[in-house]
């Protein structure tokens, strides 16, 4: 049986809020994955995992603004 005192209060693995906000801008700014990873610290499964919890897209993750702004102008 574990000791009661010895447990953590807080998961190691807790995301701040900060760290939700950071997600949340880097992937408007449209970071790749891999760049969201390095600086966050997070594995992709989950920086994936976390984004789906906070409503946040990742779809756009690693496409240059140019790029997308080219295909909106396709589309109209």
């Amino acid at each position: 049986m574990i000791n009661p005192t010895l447990r953590r209060s807080i998961p190691i693995n807790t995301w701040s809020t900060e760290e939700i906000r950071q997600l949340r801008q880097l992937a408007v700014a449209g970071a790749s994955l891999d760049t969201i990873c390095v600086t966050l610290r997070r594995t992709r499964s989950a920086i994936r995992n976390k984004a789906t919890m906070h409503g946040i897209s990742l779809k756009r993750c690693g496409e240059s603004l140019s790029s997308v702004l080219s295909a909106h102008e396709h589309v109209a």
